[in-house]
């Protein structure tokens, strides 16, 4: 279970708050509720790195690479494609909504399938170009502290990641 007071020991969060995003306007958009620790992240820490190697899309970034709606939009057709392909995949394309991703172009997914409630959907990792995948069971915010925390270890992500001091810069 993730713990807010727990990931900001972790990670300092920056001195200026975020600007705030108009979720109910995301989520109309994107037709899909979108869990509360996600929210919270967002609302904390806005658009930025942590450890100098993971970004997590937010909603209405001026930036494309790092948009939310644009990444998820962009990840879907990459995998409908390769699904199309015979490519193996974790979990159909449809059940895979993206969230961040790495420097080495790894993308985190919350596996959606038929879960209804946003509060229950896990993690996925995969890697760019191959066919590793990895799943956690539980939410993005409670994997980005136990990957940050070094309490997980992703097989997909570099042996020196992270580093014992974990940052979050601004971007």
């Amino acid at each position: 279970m993730f713990d807010p007071e727990s990931f900001e020991r972790l990670v300092e969060p920056p001195q200026e708050m975020p600007r705030q995003v108009d979720w109910a306007v995301v989520e109309s958009r994107m037709g899909v509720a979108l869990p509360m620790d996600y929210k919270w992240l967002i609302g904390r820490y806005g658009i930025g790195c942590f450890g100098g190697f993971l970004y997590i899309f937010c909603p209405e970034s001026s930036r494309q690479g790092l948009d939310l709606e644009y990444q998820h939009e962009r990840t879907g057709l990459a995998l409908r494609y390769l699904a199309e392909r015979g490519h193996s995949l974790p979990r159909g394309p449809g059940d895979l909504l993206s969230f961040g991703c790495s420097e080495n172009g790894d993308v985190m997914y919350w596996i959606v399938g038929h879960v209804g409630d946003s509060g229950q959907w896990k993690v996925a990792l995969g890697e760019p170009r191959g066919p590793l995948w990895e799943e956690f069971d539980g939410g993005a915010v409670e994997w980005l502290e136990a990957v940050l925390a070094r309490r997980v270890r992703m097989n997909i992500f570099p042996k020196d990641f992270p580093r014992r001091t974990v940052r979050f810069r601004t971007v």
